[in-house]
């Protein structure tokens, strides 16, 4: 029993030694990546990072979407705080060689009233037609950034 036990320890251990390097070398490509591209990303998220903000009238659209290219299409949605109905957005018909660093930049002109929470997700299609859905972010306010 204290076998199985010690193992478990050791096990999380481990997990959490992984996990915190996992962080450093997260930390580290942000700030390379951040140097490289016009938008400076808060944070990255396995598969695609989405940051919106608030422009005025418009909502800018910053993302990294990782191997941008083993997709054909990327759609972006909105919807209202309750995202209960997405509306599409943005249709991207992804282009080999165009993505540098995987960075996509794009301005929705005609979002959601701004009196409301408003959110936005990413979809994305690959050549087969198989779709992968990711969490929604919230809008930032310019002043809020």
């Amino acid at each position: 029993m204290k076998s199985k036990f010690a193992i478990s320890v050791f096990a999380l251990l481990i997990t959490v030694s992984l996990s915190a390097q996992q962080s450093s070398g997260d930390s580290i490509y942000l700030q390379k990546i951040n140097k490289e591209l016009p938008h400076k990303f808060k944070a990255l998220k396995i598969g695609a990072t989405l940051e919106a903000i608030r422009e005025k009238n418009d909502v800018k659209l910053y993302m990294l979407i990782d191997d941008i290219e083993q997709y054909s299409q990327i759609l972006i949605e909105r919807s209202d705080e309750l995202q209960q109905n997405f509306s599409q957005c943005k249709v991207i018909e992804v282009e080999k060689g165009k993505y540098k660093n995987n960075y996509l930049e794009v301005t929705d002109h005609y979002p959601l009233s701004s009196k409301m929470t408003n959110v936005y997700r990413i979809k994305t299609v690959n050549s087969e037609g198989n779709s992968r859905m990711f969490p929604p972010v919230a809008i930032v306010k310019l002043s809020d950034k």
